[in-house]
């Protein structure tokens, strides 16, 4: 029975802080979008891309990880589908990040409209609101503060939703360049692809607390 306790806790530490990892990392991806959207310097918003880069590498690992481990040990802190989706929602949300910064770098843009600006912002603070959740996952006493926490990130989302739609009709009724269209077009689907999956991420989070 002392084996038990002991293997439990300890994949249970192991889950846990890889989930802290990747909460993290997320948020210094998020931080990073929004430097790079705010940065004037072409130079410099080349670095912020290849650490954007750099840091989605970093989060596929952690994902990675926490899979191996999923299939290696025998008791887990939680479901051992709850573990499995909640890697997933975590990585979908650094992957569209890193796939809005890609087409910035890849479309070249140099003006990023107030629209873009003011949806990363919501990403990096949904992703703090996140990373808040994930380190209070494992204390079951702090469930009402990850249910804040959630609300919150929605609260974004739906934020972010109107910012969206309003950007693409002012972008239909004024751009006149198409190929501009297309560019802005595209980088605000995936920053708001990416408020989704924060968004998705509440969801898991609140069944994981409904199931525990």
């Amino acid at each position: 029975m002392t084996g038990f306790f002991q293997n439990y806790f300890l994949n249970g530490a192991q889950f846990y802080g890889l989930f802290d990892q990747a909460a993290t990392n997320t948020v210094d991806m998020a931080t990073l979008l929004v430097k790079v959207v705010n940065t004037e310097d072409a130079e410099e918003r080349e670095a912020i891309f290849k650490q954007i880069d750099k840091l989605e590498n970093v989060g596929d690992d952690i994902t990675h990880k926490i899979y191996l481990i999923l299939d290696k040990v025998v008791f887990t802190p939680l479901n051992r589908k709850d573990i499995h989706t909640l890697a997933s929602v975590l990585d979908d949300v650094a992957d569209y990040i890193h796939e809005a910064s890609e087409r910035m770098h890849l479309y070249h843009i140099e003006d990023f409209v107030t629209p873009i600006k003011e949806i990363a912002a919501i990403i990096l603070n949904a992703s703090i609101e996140i990373e808040k959740s994930i380190k209070l996952l494992r204390a079951s006493s702090e469930k009402e503060l990850v249910l804040a926490s959630c609300r919150q990130i929605r609260d974004y989302e739906h934020q972010s939703d109107q910012i969206y739609y309003n950007s693409l009709a002012n972008l239909f009724a004024n751009e006149k360049d198409a190929i501009n269209l297309i560019k802005y077009r595209e980088i605000l689907h995936s920053l708001e692809t990416t408020t989704n999956k924060c968004k998705k991420a509440t969801e898991v989070l609140q069944a994981i607390l409904l199931s525990h």
